[in-house]
């Protein structure tokens, strides 16, 4: 199925969106061990899923680096399909 002029639009917003949250999400991977906000970039992108992991951690005492990483870089591909089909969604109403 080839892409329309609505689905192209919001193939590349969504995939900007993918694009710098994946560049925030390598940043604290790469900075220096003493930088302790490395990774301020990435909560706001990852929203409303890193609210959910500060909950997970409370709960359940998980605290560990690889699972916060992998958990924000999930709520990242999340929002970013969620912005998919959002933006198809309003653009595709206006026909």
């Amino acid at each position: 199925m080839p892409l329309n002029l609505t689905s192209k639009f919001a193939f590349w917003i969504s995939g900007i969106y993918l694009a710098v949250g994946l560049a925030a999400w390598t940043l604290p991977l790469v900075a220096k061990p003493g930088e302790s906000l490395a990774g301020i970039f990435l909560v706001p992108l990852a929203l409303p899923w890193s609210l959910t992991l500060s909950w997970i951690i409370q709960r359940t005492g998980i605290d560990s680096t690889l699972f916060n990483m992998v958990f924000l870089l999930v709520g990242i591909l999340v929002n970013t399909i969620i912005l998919y089909i959002v933006i198809s969604w309003l653009l595709g109403k206006g026909k």
